[in-house]
């Protein structure tokens, strides 16, 4: 079956997209956080305390993930928001608009050409929802929380900076997150590589900032619960 962004997925592969879709919501957490941090030599304790912002935030990104079910590439695009606190949507446009969030501990998935609308509570538990304590690391810049869950290398070059995330509990994992940008200048790429294999890469830009777009994350919100 041809698994172009116009040919519908079967039941089972847009499944597995989704539960795709659920693991890299941390990532994207990871990616809004990190967007406006320019790296020059700063260490991960600085890296962190730069996430920490009170400004709502738009990344636009470009998304593309070889899956073990599907025949081609799957390819997408979209904006990323954050809105602190707590609140992180991810509004995919292509190939179809699907709207993501998290506020708190609450998942929420809303397909509205489907009109297919879920809300859950992360659990540890549950491979389609985040790692709470990750998650809670990420948007409170805690260092040593992250520094529990994974191991965390950082190297510099004149081409490029490198972070790469491994789990710490499961050292022998494939599993892994790298995080690239050039030399003073923001993130621009992160790679996913899921232990089953699957893998994902997102490329983003930043798109906006503050008043103007908590408004539009504000919105997104209200959408998501159905209000």
């Amino acid at each position: 079956m041809n698994s172009n962004n116009s040919t519908p997925y079967s039941s089972n592969r847009k499944e597995k997209v989704i539960k795709q879709s659920w693991r890299n919501v941390a990532t994207c957490i990871f990616l809004i956080l990190t967007a406006n941090v320019v790296v020059g030599e700063d260490s991960l304790s600085a890296l962190m305390q730069a996430m920490k912002s009170d400004q709502a935030v738009k990344i636009a990104y470009q998304e593309t993930r070889s899956l073990a079910l599907l025949d081609q590439p799957w390819q997408g695009s979209g904006y990323l928001y954050s809105m602190p606190p707590d609140i992180m949507i991810k509004e995919q446009l292509k190939p179809e608009r699907i709207l993501m969030g998290v506020s708190g501990e609450n998942l929420l998935y809303f397909d509205p050409g489907n009109q297919v609308r879920h809300q859950s509570i992360m659990d540890e538990d549950n491979p389609m929802s985040l790692n709470v304590a990750v998650f809670k690391a990420l948007m409170n810049a805690d260092q040593q929380l992250l520094n529990s869950m994974y191991r965390v290398e950082f190297f510099s070059t004149p081409e490029q900076w490198i972070m790469t995330l491994k789990a710490r509990k499961d050292p022998e994992s494939a599993f892994r997150i790298d995080i690239l940008g050039l030399p003073g200048q923001q993130v621009n790429t992160i790679k996913v590589q899921q232990a089953d294999g699957d893998s994902s890469e997102l490329i983003l830009k930043k798109a906006g900032e503050g008043n103007e777009i908590k408004t539009i994350v504000s919105r997104l919100y209200q959408e998501l619960l159905g209000e």
